[in-house]
């Protein structure tokens, strides 16, 4: 039981499991009927005003929108893992020098230290 506990403590392994909660979340919520039942058509023959189909249209793309952030925060943390594995986790990809604990904490799939992030999105 350490073992688990210990595992739940690491911030990879429980950023992995709030975003698959969240990916699962976004399925069941916002994925789970068709395009009919979503938008509450009763009938295919029964016209419903444009706008109706706008808002569903609308939400739908802010849906995939989080999914596809969702799916990429997916990918980084797996990237982590396995860098993790190879016993290059915790080392700036750009720099090399060893990413803070706090960063780490806090961005547990960081590739980046902070500084070489800031000067990342300053591009």
């Amino acid at each position: 039981m350490a073992k688990r506990k210990a595992l739940t403590e690491d911030p990879l392994i429980r950023k992995a499991e709030e975003v698959e909660h969240l990916r699962e979340f976004v399925e069941k919520t916002s994925f789970a009927g068709d395009e009919q039942e979503v938008s509450g058509e009763l009938s295919a023959g029964v016209d419903q005003h444009p706008a109706d189909f706008a808002d569903v249209t609308e939400q739908r793309g802010r849906d995939y929108a989080i999914k596809q952030l969702l799916e990429q925060e997916a990918e980084q943390i797996q990237d982590a893992m396995r860098r993790k594995a190879e016993g290059r986790y915790g080392i700036c990809e750009e720099c090399g020098q060893k990413i803070p604990k706090a960063r780490l904490k806090a961005r547990p799939e960081a590739t980046l230290c902070i500084n070489c992030q800031r000067r990342f999105e300053a591009v």
